[in-house]
């Protein structure tokens, strides 16, 4: 989402209160005020709109097929907006909080990609449900995106057991990563049994936390962290490349790993990590060219800052000069990120609207990201990702047709 359009939803946007990463990290304790693009006092109470519901069912079991919404059980009583048409006079305590938390997430996060696909983004069950249900608080120790909802249960304690204090729908990256994976059944679609492939479903899980990971840096508390902790040395562990933290400690998944296509499994989730890894790496060396071309970093301080694991690294010398770097002028490195942000934001939308679901690779992922950063960068970064591909064993793989030789003999009767 544009700066210019999220400052214009101040005026006419509805307003909402969201923890964008779990409050139980102390620098995110208190919300961050939102606003989504339904215009003032045409969120009705549920909190619901012409695109998406909440229903707070009651002892309702999760849903599996052949049941599907809507919700005909019992459920609480919907949740209702101010005088003023906003939502943010809520308890964070309360349970409406909760609802209206997982409502106003899932609407910005949708409002974000709209604004890189500049276009609706059409539910894929529309022919069957006009609206996305989204059922914030089931006794489950699980989150899922399904056909026409969302549902949401809680986190588990390490010893076993659900972590009532943990619920899934007031973790940003979890709802985001989940409706990613409706946005992207939306918007590349869905491959039938005979043109499925593993790497279609690590593709999913990757989209999703990627999703996750660009909505999140529409919050000044997530951005103005991120470089107050980093410096803008993001090749490091960092809460950015954390995806739906559930402790301080624990993560779903991490986006800033070094896992290559050699060193995973067929599992979606495991086969989605140097899918995600590669498009992290090229997000951080574009802010870096960025952060070079203002002459805010040197070029060998970018260069020393991309190091694999076991290279031979000062990094506590590399950490201390991005800290100087970035205590002469914070104000451009966040511009420097938001910058790149958007580059990601339309160089993702812009992929996922070119790919086909059938036989996807990721090798064809790297191909069309090509492609697409040749249309809204003019090139600029054609070598950053084939080298981060390449680096993650991402191409065309020993039993494709095209690595082979063709010869004219070959033709020859």
């Amino acid at each position: 989402m544009s700066l210019e359009l999220d400052a214009a939803l101040e005026n006419t946007g509805t307003k909402f209160r969201v923890f964008p990463q779990p409050s139980f990290l102390p620098s995110f304790a208190d919300p961050e005020t939102v606003w989504i693009s339904v215009p003032q006092g045409q969120v009705h109470a549920g909190p619901s709109d012409d695109r998406m519901y909440v229903t707070d069912a009651l002892d309702k079991s999760p849903y599996k097929y052949p049941f599907l919404p809507p919700h005909t059980g019992a459920a609480k009583e919907p949740v209702q907006p101010g005088p003023d048409g906003h939502f943010d006079h809520l308890d964070v305590d309360s349970r409406e909080f909760k609802s209206a938390h997982m409502y106003a997430v899932v609407r910005r996060v949708l409002d974000i990609w709209e604004d890189y696909f500049d276009r609706t983004i059409e539910w894929h069950f529309a022919l069957s449900f006009a609206r996305m249900e989204l059922v914030p608080l089931i006794a489950w120790d699980n989150a899922q995106s399904g056909f026409g909802f969302l549902e949401f249960g809680y986190g588990r304690k390490p010893e076993g057991g659900l972590d009532l204090s943990r619920p899934y729908c007031m973790n940003f990256d979890v709802l985001a990563h989940e409706l990613g994976h409706s946005l992207i059944f939306a918007e590349v679609g869905i491959p039938n049994a005979n043109t499925n492939t593993d790497e279609y479903g690590g593709f999913h899980e990757a989209c999703g936390d990627l999703v996750a990971l660009v909505a999140s840096l529409h919050f000044d508390l997530v951005v103005d962290h991120l470089l107050g902790s980093s410096k803008g040395n993001l090749f490091t562990v960092n809460e950015l490349a954390r995806i739906g933290e559930l402790s301080k400690v624990r993560q779903i998944r991490n986006a800033f790993n070094y896992e290559r296509m050699s060193t995973v499994t067929s599992e979606p989730h495991d086969l989605s990590q140097p899918l995600i890894g590669a498009i992290f790496d090229v997000f951080v060396e574009v802010f870096q060219k960025n952060l070079v071309k203002k002459e805010l970093i040197g070029q060998d301080l970018a260069d020393r800052s991309y190091h694999g694991p076991n290279d031979d690294i000062d990094d506590d010398a590399i950490q201390q000069e991005f800290d100087q770097s970035y205590s002469q002028d914070p104000a451009g490195f966040k511009l420097s990120l938001l910058e790149s942000r958007d580059y990601l934001g339309q160089l993702l939308a812009s992929t996922w609207d070119r790919l086909s679901p059938h036989f996807l690779g990721y090798a064809d992922v790297g191909k069309t990201m090509l492609a697409v950063d040749g249309d809204v960068a003019g090139g600029a970064h054609q070598d950053t990702i084939r080298d981060c591909f390449a680096w993650r064993e991402i191409s065309a793989g020993p039993e494709s047709m095209a690595i082979h030789s063709w010869r004219i003999t070959n033709c020859m009767k």
